[in-house]
């Protein structure tokens, strides 16, 4: 008997995540896009001080990351972004977080496509429109063209090239796994390459690096008063989120979405956690600097040409062709390795919302979730593969295959699930903790809160506004789908009558429901930072202390506020909650 018990651990340890995986998982998610395209930007933006963009938002993702990795430890989940909030929450506020997280991690493919259709674009000229190219081309209306949006053709091979992440992400789990862990140590590889070489390569360019080149401002999607700042100096808060550094780490919390899966003997689940998403992200912002340097040394040799690499150009002006090559390949791994580890985290979040019964049922049903293949049965959840690729390939039409745009939409909404799991680990009673470990809890989770909200304050109003558009747009249909799939409406009844999912619109009306003033604190809250970000906006930069002050305060007075409702709410409805060497529930929730 013990020996099969020893035997059937050993295979469930086999099935589960290592260091290696989860690291792979985790940078493979971060490496991306991110690095290729957001240093002109943030060069441009604020000049030799940009390295301190990449310092500062690598400092606000570790502290985010410290409050994610404590409650992952404490409450391991896969699934548990949506998971968690549901129980200590309610249904609510994890449909908002629901509808953040499903928009992040399904446009997420649809950005690194756009990326990857511009790295082809060396080849191929013709995958993009030359559009209008001129210091306020951003403020050109979506139906118009810009510079970088994807022609007809491009358009085509995204789409191509976003099925080909989903048919990756049909492959066994393990697999699929080996295969991010390979293309990720290409990933990285090659921009260690590019600070080796071109730190000790000679500088003699010609050319000018003065911010406002044509170069990199016709792809903006600010506007150029808004990219040089309208005193005449930048923001390194708005570079942060606006230009894509933020864009650029996101990814870390991969292994969190697996923090069910991770395996449990040797050093243990909280240190390969802890290990895999701190060093990824320490290691990130040495990268990154680094690239930033770089960029800042060579950028005299660029050329106006929009479909050059830059870092290939500085490549091509050292005589260092072979590593032009590697950079323009990696222009196009990059972001596909990036893309299928976002498609195949998101399948694991959305079959937990599905089996919440937050959204349809059906989508993590055993018809829908697996195949056989060769006689072996793949868990690859292909039906919410399939919605997913709806939703990336429906914004990616949207905004015409802009990047920067995918950006804000990947940017912008990422804060608003970043800004929960600090709520839920001082609210969940199962995370509870003592002395000076409670304390330390604490400290990290208030001051991420707080800085999630200057984030967003610092962000450009065109961003703030689509980002949290999209939120609202995603959440108002995961509440009001399954309101009507119940009631006999013409036409919209019958189409919605399958729809299978929990009614909650009607909690509204409840007297005393402990799960709407949490979602009220927390809707409340995000209509104030849009607020003072519009009223920066529309006032100009002289109201930015003002404006500052009030969504620090914000912060800093909901937080506890939503601390306190969770736990009503947890009065009312006990939480379901994993713990650390526990298997995973079969269901999610004791009122699911």
């Amino acid at each position: 008997m013990h020996a099969r018990t020893a035997s059937a651990q050993d295979v469930d340890e086999g099935r589960r995540l290592s260091v290696l995986d989860l690291v792979g998982l985790a940078a493979g998610g971060v490496v991306g896009s991110g690095w290729l395209l957001a240093a002109g930007q943030a060069h441009w933006a604020a000049g030799e001080d940009a390295v301190w963009a990449w310092v500062i938002g690598g400092a606000v993702m570790l502290l985010i990351a410290a409050v994610m990795v404590e409650l992952g430890i404490a409450a391991p989940k896969t699934g548990g972004l949506i998971f968690l909030p549901l129980q200590a929450a309610g249904p609510l506020v994890a449909t908002v977080v629901a509808a953040a997280l499903w928009i992040v991690y399904a446009v997420n493919p649809a950005s690194e496509a756009a990326a990857m259709v511009r790295g082809l674009a060396h080849w191929f000229p013709s995958l993009l429109r030359s559009g209008h190219v001129g210091a306020d081309v951003a403020g050109l209306p979506l139906g118009m063209d810009r510079a970088n949006d994807l022609s007809l053709t491009g358009a085509l091979c995204a789409v191509l090239l976003m099925i080909v992440v989903v048919g990756f992400n049909l492959l066994p789990a393990r697999r699929l796994i080996r295969l991010n862990l390979f293309l990720t140590v290409i990933k990285v590889l090659v921009p260690l390459l590019i600070v080796v070489c071109l730190t000790f390569a000679a500088t003699d360019t010609i050319g000018s690096c003065a911010p406002g080149d044509a170069w990199y401002l016709s792809g903006q999607s600010g506007g150029a008063d808004q990219l040089r700042g309208q005193a005449g100096h930048f923001s390194a808060l708005y570079v942060v989120l606006g230009g894509g550094i933020i864009y650029a780490y996101i990814g870390f919390q991969a292994p969190l979405d697996f923090a069910g899966n991770i395996k449990r003997r040797g050093m243990g689940e909280a240190a390969r956690l802890r290990w895999a998403v701190y060093g990824t992200l320490v290691g990130a912002v040495a990268l990154y600097t680094a690239l930033q340097y770089v960029f800042a040394r060579h950028c005299g040799a660029l050329a106006a040409d929009l479909l050059q690499s830059p870092y290939a150009q500085f490549a091509t002006a050292a005589s260092m062709s072979w590593l032009a090559w590697l950079i323009r390949l990696n222009a196009v791994l990059s972001p596909m390795g990036s893309g299928i580890v976002f498609t195949h985290a998101l399948t694991r979040e959305v079959a937990a919302l599905s089996r919440a019964h937050l959204t349809h049922r059906g989508l993590q049903t055993a018809r829908r979730a697996s195949f056989k293949f060769r006689g072996a049965e793949i868990d690859a959840y292909w039906m919410i593969l399939i919605v997913n690729l709806v939703i990336g390939l429906t914004t990616l039409a949207l905004v015409r295959g802009n990047w920067e745009q995918l950006v804000a939409l990947n940017s912008v909404p990422i804060m608003v699930v970043y800004a929960m799991p600090g709520v839920v680990l001082v609210a969940l009673p199962g995370t509870d903790a003592t002395g000076l470990r409670k304390a330390v809890r604490w400290c990290l989770a208030y001051a991420g809160f707080v800085a999630v909200a200057v984030v967003i304050h610092e962000a450009g109003w065109a961003d703030v506004w689509r980002g949290m558009a999209g939120v609202g747009t995603g959440a108002a249909l995961l509440l009001a789908l399954p309101w009507l799939a119940v009631r006999d409406l013409p036409y919209i009844g019958r189409v919605l009558r399958h729809y299978d999912a929990r009614e909650h619109v009607s909690r509204f009306t409840r007297r005393g429901d402990p799960a709407v003033p949490p979602l009220l604190l927390l809707v409340g809250y995000i209509g104030v930072l849009v607020g003072c970000t519009g009223l920066r906006a529309l006032f100009g930069e002289h109201t930015a202390p003002l404006t500052r002050a009030v969504s620090v305060l914000a912060a800093v007075l909901v937080f506890p506020l939503l601390v306190r409702a969770a736990r009503r709410y947890m009065d009312r409805v006990k939480p379901t909650l994993p713990h650390q060497g526990e298997a995973p529930r079969p269901r999610v929730s004791a009122e699911t």
